[in-house]
């Protein structure tokens, strides 16, 4: 009977738990433009991946798995995207020009295994359905899953080794809590490998760590969303120190000094140049130009392309090479910026200047 309502106490919760990462992925994602970046879009699709995750485990226990066919299979593959979400959400603080989004080569082994699955999923009675059957259903696949989980572990904790991720609290709270729950599955794992075989209320109640989290975290949205009186004044207070920023001589020192040009530039790096504080030189970007970082910081580097492109200097380089000269580190983040900026590409911009 205890038991009982233990499992039932447990359901609850993680059923809760579900309920809590669907409503931060939405949060997250809705946020005001001038906030919503790189950052809140990942953290927005991995809180949706983990609730996934976490509701495919209710629906095993209460058997309810078979009323959603490939839900089970879907979820396995979202459970391949959950280390390199985490790892490219901790390195978009650290302000690289390089973009961390779904196009990343971190992810392609996620899209992979999903090609499996949907073949899996379509042609479930043919030769190539029962294949890729096999292979997901393999021993060596789960192995394969969590050698590359410890490798995204290695990764996200030498991101948080450098300097202007020190000060990332909530983010070494929400890497941590999905590192212990794989570490804590892992265990189990080699656990029923080579002791003996371990019941589905087991791994319900490992969730029980993330679910928790994200009590806390719902919690702390809210809070921060819902400003009491005191703390508004003293927030609208501290916006009125932007006007005595000097915007002009700002934005002129950038561009006398060429500060764009550094291709590891971060917003910490610019204060300093500047001699601003970090947090004015942040709401400066973020309320005047209604922009991140990485888009104010391209709007430099491309209109120094652009002065390039309208003048004769750039018989002297390639297009590539006037982008890294003006601080671009790789191709893609060059041509997404320019496309943003002058709604086309450059050689087509080029063409239409001669």
């Amino acid at each position: 009977m205890e038991l009982s309502i233990a499992r039932d106490i447990t359901l609850l919760i993680n059923a809760v738990g579900v309920g809590n990462c669907f409503l931060l992925s939405y949060l997250y994602v809705r946020q005001p433009r001038q906030t919503l970046n790189n950052a809140t879009e990942l953290l927005s699709l991995l809180f949706f991946i983990i609730g996934s995750v976490i509701l495919n485990t209710i629906f095993n226990f209460t058997g309810y798995s078979e009323l959603f066919y490939g839900f089970e299979s879907i979820s396995n593959a979202l459970s391949f995207a959950i280390a390199p979400i985490l790892y490219l959400y901790i390195r978009s603080f650290n302000y690289t020009n390089e973009e961390q989004d779904l196009r990343s080569p971190h992810l392609w082994h996620f899209y992979a295994y999903l090609c499996l699955v949907s073949l899996q999923l379509i042609l479930p009675e043919s030769l190539i359905g029962h294949w890729a059957k096999s292979i997901m259903d393999s021993l060596a696949m789960i192995v394969v899953w969590n050698v590359h989980f410890l490798v995204y572990t290695v990764l996200v904790a030498r991101e948080f080794q450098k300097k202007h991720t020190q000060d990332l609290g909530i983010q070494k709270l929400i890497a941590g809590g999905i590192i212990s729950i794989w570490a804590a599955n892992l265990i189990l794992f080699l656990y029923r490998i080579f002791v003996a075989p371990l019941s589905i209320f087991v791994y319900l109640n490992i969730t029980l760590l993330f679910s928790g989290l994200t009590f806390w975290l719902l919690f702390r949205k809210f809070k921060d969303n819902s400003l009491k009186p005191g703390k508004a004044r003293r927030k609208k207070v501290a916006s009125n120190v932007l006007p005595l920023l000097d915007e002009e001589k700002l934005v002129r020192n950038i561009i006398d000094q060429k500060y764009y040009r550094d291709p590891e530039l971060n917003i910490r790096k610019l204060a300093g140049l500047l001699e601003l504080p970090y947090t004015s030189l942040s709401e400066l970007i973020n309320r005047r130009y209604s922009k991140n970082f990485n888009e104010f910081i391209n709007g430099f580097r491309v209109q120094e392309v652009v002065d390039a492109l309208e003048s004769d200097s750039h018989h002297s380089f390639t297009i590539m090479g006037l982008a890294e000269r003006a601080g671009f580190r790789s191709a893609s983040s060059f041509y997404a910026a320019f496309k943003k900026a002058k709604g086309t590409t450059p050689t087509l911009y080029l063409e239409q200047l001669a």
